[in-house]
């Protein structure tokens, strides 16, 4: 998917981020995970980090690769949200952006899932995931063969405004299969770093059950 005409008006002040999402060597996306009729995950991002005010445009973007079937290695993503996310009174709450960090870094693992065994993988089991608990199986066991967060060290620089438009540029410093270590910056208007970010993604249980 390209950029559409509401994303590049609503994404102007972001004029760093404007060659990426004009570039054709990039897909663009709306932030709807999880929101396909029956669905019931990523309730967190998509209702109540976007209730009261919060996240009013969240759009992803990933390099594709130069090779069919290659790694992602780059993604973009720009977040415009409102004062549903301050602390202070207009400063973005810490919480908030933690949440978005990880979430950036997480786009590039869902992207290279989806390229590797696709859609449904994403999807698979998810209307069983509850019954399982329920019935007495451990996360792990529920979770196996996904990628997870397990760490993410994160530096605070600057405040950051709230209402505020932020984009994040997130690289993969490694790729082990079962390990994945990502590093992502946020960047202001003007493209100054506000916050840093490198975390750590481990596969539950090891190698993915298809």
């Amino acid at each position: 998917m390209t950029a559409t005409s509401e994303h590049l008006q609503v994404f102007a002040p972001l004029s760093w981020a404007t060659p990426y999402l004009t570039s054709p060597k990039w897909m663009v996306c709306d932030r709807e995970r999880g929101s396909e009729p029956g669905e019931d995950t990523d309730r967190f991002c998509r209702d109540t980090m976007r209730a009261n005010h919060g996240v009013q445009y969240w759009v992803e973007l990933h390099e594709q690769p130069s090779n069919p079937g290659g790694k992602i290695t780059k993604s973009i993503s720009l977040v415009k949200f409102g004062t549903g996310l301050n602390g202070f009174p207009g400063i973005c709450h810490g919480g908030a952006l933690f949440t978005l960090m990880d979430e950036a870094m997480c786009y590039i693992v869902v992207a290279n899932t989806v390229v590797e065994h696709g859609v449904a993988f994403m999807k698979a089991g998810e209307d069983q995931w509850r019954l399982q608990l329920f019935h007495g199986k451990s996360a792990q066991e529920v979770l196996k063969g996904r990628l997870v967060t397990a760490s993410m060290d994160t530096k605070l620089l600057a405040p950051v405004l709230c209402p505020g438009i932020v984009g994040i540029e997130t690289d993969v410093l490694e790729d082990k299969g079962n390990m994945m270590r990502i590093r992502a910056i946020m960047r202001d208007r003007q493209g100054k770093p506000v916050v840093k970010a490198e975390g750590l993604w481990v596969r539950v249980g090891g190698a993915a059950k298809l």
